[in-house]
Formats: C-alpha cells, sequence, structure tokens
C-alpha cells in the first residue's frame, strides 16, 4: 500500500497533467488523494514545494532508465529513441492539451529549474559519452553534420522538447522515431 507521501504526489501528478500547474490547488490535489488539505501540508509547504517534489519523482525514475542507457552497449539509435521517448512520456501520453503542457512547461522553468538544469546536463553527458563510443569504434561520424559530440549530444537532449510546447496536435512519439531516423542517417559512417 503507498505510503500518504507516495498517494499525494500520485494525485498531484494526475491533477497537475489534467489541469495545469495554475489551476491546480492544494484543495483540488486533496479531493483526487482522498487526503485532507492540513494532512498535505504537513508534507509539502506549499503548491510549488510540491510541484518540485512531482518534478523530482519524475527526474529520478528517469535516472534509473538512465544509469542502464548508460552502461548499455546495446545500438545506440534505438536505445536513445528508448530514453528520449520515456523522457518525455508525460508530455507525450498523459497530457493532452497543449495549453496544459505549456502551464507546466512554464512551471517547470519557474519553480523547478534548477532541477531541470541538472537533469539535463546528466543526461547530455550520458548520451556524450556513448556518442564518443560510438565514434571511436567507428559506428558514427560526425564529419557530415560538422558538430562536436558536446554539440550533437546537446540537439539529441533538447530537440524533443520542442514539440512539448507545440500547439499541433501530432503523434509527437512518430516525431521522434523519425528525428532519430534523421539523427542516424546524418551520421552514418
Amino acid at each position: 500500500m503507498p505510503s500518504s507521501k507516495d498517494k499525494i504526489l500520485s494525485s498531484a501528478t494526475e491533477c497537475f497533467f489534467q489541469h495545469g500547474y495554475a489551476a491546480a490547488n492544494i484543495s483540488m490535489i486533496g479531493r483526487y488523494a482522498g487526503i485532507s488539505r492540513v494532512t498535505i501540508h504537513k508534507q509539502f509547504k506549499s503548491k510549488e514545494d510540491l510541484f518540485r517534489s512531482v518534478v523530482g519523482k519524475h527526474i529520478t525514475e528517469n535516472n534509473e532508465l538512465l544509469d542502464s542507457y548508460s552502461q548499455s552497449t546495446g545500438d545506440f539509435w534505438s536505445e536513445t529513441e528508448l530514453l528520449t521517448l520515456k523522457r518525455c512520456g508525460g508530455l507525450f501520453e498523459e497530457i493532452s492539451s497543449a495549453i496544459v503542457r505549456t502551464d507546466l512547461l512554464h512551471a517547470g522553468q519557474s519553480y523547478c529549474q534548477d532541477i531541470i538544469h541538472e537533469s539535463e546536463l546528466r543526461v547530455r553527458e550520458c548520451i556524450q559519452r556513448r556518442i564518443a563510443k560510438e565514434l571511436a569504434e567507428n559506428r558514427m561520424t560526425l564529419s557530415k553534420i560538422a558538430i562536436s559530440i558536446d554539440e550533437f549530444a546537446r540537439v539529441i537532449e533538447s530537440a524533443p522538447f520542442g514539440l512539448a510546447i507545440s500547439s499541433i496536435e501530432e503523434d509527437n512519439q512518430a516525431f521522434v522515431k523519425h528525428l532519430m531516423k534523421i539523427f542516424k542517417a546524418s551520421t552514418s559512417v
């Protein structure tokens, strides 16, 4: 049985994903969780603190995937595609409204910039190591696109998030898959 903190975080995630940061409040999250506002406030000082915990939990879960990605010797492109799709999971699948996605991304930049920045750097470093390994084993070249390992890792790490704020309702997972095919073709030996 989940702890009250886990129940609050799960309910807060659901509430934020349905209504956005601006519209959600502690009372609403309490109704989702079946827990009183007072109980929530005992564990979280504010909506901002709760939102930071939701973002932190999502990043922690992704770090487990990132650790296995970093250690893997499997196919770079299929594993990088999977990593990207899992990192963007909630933004692509669970949030159907472009307005809510934009609101959450804005709240993330406003309240969680430090957490997100640290996560982005960690992801980028893992991708850099994997690219360096691919180059060393002559399975990839960057000469056709004339950018550094760091620049290419940054593009791979950040490109899908432009989709998240797009108002165009398309199949973002398919778009990520197409993007990875383009990256693969442009770096093939």
